[in-house]
């Protein structure tokens, strides 16, 4: 629920893929996420790994916009026409498009999803996507997700601290402690978030590849 600066709410955006996901389903993880500006648009999961994969690829600076449960018409094996919806389908700074299938690496590793994924894959242009890719848990760095999670987390603007690391940030030569650089700013618990909020609009950027904690050293972000 978003918060304007009348002090109405609004809800956010209802999910706009065709397939719907069933929540609540016994023994199967299951929810959704609100994403993008304002009072956001809500996108719907069917797995932890789903979960962490649109958690990453919306902190990654390279990525514009995600889509899910995106329905794609191709053919089998057998010649019989088939639907397939895609987990994910991403939109990239450079133009092009990625068509993600999320799957626990078990059923990944099966010669029949392999061989059907292919067939799926083959068929697939570059009006709906430019690739597919398989993405597994194996596939997610545990640095990353931290820090995606983290990002999601503290993604709402709050004015007031964001001005003022922005401030800083404008004049920042170097390196320096997100500790030092929230502390400089305002109030420890606000400034952490703050430029947390940074290195998710890629205003700051990481010295190391790290998790986001008040120790590590980051730097202005040239586009």
């Amino acid at each position: 629920m978003h918060e304007t600066s009348t002090g109405t709410f609004i809800l956010p955006r209802a999910s706009k893929a065709i397939r719907r996901v069933t929540m609540g389903v016994k023994q199967h993880f299951t929810g959704s996420l609100i994403i993008g500006e304002g009072e956001g648009q809500v996108i719907e999961f069917e797995s932890h790994t789903e979960m962490k994969t649109a958690l990453v690829m919306l902190a990654r600076q390279e990525v514009m916009d995600v889509e899910n449960q995106i329905p794609f018409s191709w053919i089998d094996e057998t010649g019989i026409s088939r639907t397939h919806f895609f987990d994910f389908r991403l939109s990239m700074r450079d133009g092009t498009r990625a068509a993600l299938i999320v799957k626990n690496s078990r059923k990944a590793a099966k010669q029949d999803f392999i061989a059907e994924t292919r067939c799926l894959a083959s068929q697939v242009t570059p009006d709906f996507a430019n690739r597919v890719s398989l993405i597994t848990e194996n596939h997610l760095d545990p640095i990353e997700v931290h820090n995606a999670e983290l990002i999601h987390s503290v993604r709402l603007p709050d004015p007031k601290p964001d001005a003022a690391v922005r401030k800083v940030i404008a004049q920042l030569d170097g390196a320096m402690t997100i500790k030092d650089l929230a502390t400089a700013t305002a109030p420890f618990g606000q400034g952490f978030f703050a430029v947390v909020r940074m290195i998710g609009k890629h205003e700051l950027e990481l010295v190391n590849r790290e998790r986001i904690e008040p120790e590590v050293l980051v730097r202005r972000k040239f586009n």
